[in-house]
Formats: C-alpha cells, structure tokens, sequence
C-alpha cells in the first residue's frame, strides 16, 4: 500500500572532543489522510454603514390671538422719534433723515417682535425628517490560519499543520527525516 522511494544525505559533525560521524536519510513515504481539522482564530470584522434613520416630529402651527401690531404705524412713530433725537444729538445737516431711517427701522423691529409675542400654538403639523448615520458594525470571526491533519504513514498515526486543506482519505507524500549518531 505505501511505495517508498529513499535517499539518503550523509552529514559530518565536527564535536569538540574530535570528529564524529552522523549520517542523515530523508525518506519520501505516501500517507493516507484519517481527519483534517481546521486552525482558527479570531478576528474583528469591522464594516462601515450608512443606516437612513427617520422620525416624525410634531411641529407647531402658530396663529394670531387677534392683537397684532400695526406696522405702519410702528414705522411713522419710530420715524418721528428718530428724526427729533437725530435733530437734537447733531447739528449736521441729514442727521433727522437719518435718525428717521434708523427710527422707521426700529419701530418695525418692535413691531415684528411684539406680533411673534401675541401669536400662539393653534395645532400641530406632524412631519417626517430623515437623516443618513454613519455608523460601524463590529463582527467577530473566526479565520481559517492553516489545518491540522491526522495521517497514517509507516503503521503510525501523525499529525502535521499544513496551510492546505486535504480531505479524508486523500493519499499525500510526507518527507520523513532520520538521524543517525554517535552519542
């Protein structure tokens, strides 16, 4: 059943208290595979994803509680004013212009802000708002490393790690290493 095919190499020691012979064989033997387990271990997988996550918010709807300000006349008022400061602070000529500008624009800013007081929640709208999140997913795994087969060469029973995967009952060559020296 197994063919062997022999060869041998001789190899000379040289030991501090004189010269000793060694002889090396390398012997090529067919052997049969009994089992093949693999070696593993484990790694982190870690993968990027873009997730789209969606909510649905309740959003007021504002209204008017009916005691808006008149804008118009928030202007003239803040115009006048403006214009009588702007007059008295200088006596450059286009100094009322200009504080009746400035005025118009404050008494209308007045104006606006004292609407947005006297407006009030009158209901909700219910929207949907969606944003992508970027997020990792960490994954443990096991990673094949190499395989360990059980192998019957010669009437024993071995095992030797391979990087090959072999299956059961396959015939494989195993180089068998014997030594031979003087002790």
């Amino acid at each position: 059943m197994f063919k062997a095919i022999y060869f041998s190499v001789a190899v000379f020691l040289i030991i501090s208290s004189g010269s000793v012979s060694a002889t090396t064989s390398y012997e090529t033997v067919l052997g049969e595979v009994i089992s093949v387990i693999e070696r593993t271990r484990e790694v982190i997988r870690q993968t990027p994803l873009t997730e789209r996550v969606c909510e649905d918010k309740d959003v007021p709807v504002y209204g008017s509680n009916g005691q808006q300000k008149n804008d118009l006349g928030s202007m003239i008022i803040g115009g006048i004013i403006g214009s009588a400061i702007g007059n008295k602070m200088s006596d450059s000529e286009g100094a009322g212009a200009a504080g009746t500008v400035a005025g118009a624009i404050i008494g209308k800013t007045t104006a606006d802000e004292a609407n947005k007081k006297s407006q009030e929640i009158i209901g909700y709208n219910r929207t949907r708002s969606c944003e992508n999140v970027k997020t990792v997913t960490h994954q443990t795994i096991q990673e094949v490393i190499g395989y360990r087969l059980t192998i019957n060469v010669d009437g024993k029973i071995i095992d030797i790690d391979t990087q090959t995967k072999y299956l059961p009952g396959s015939q494989i060559t195993v180089t068998k290493t014997v030594n031979y020296s003087v002790q």
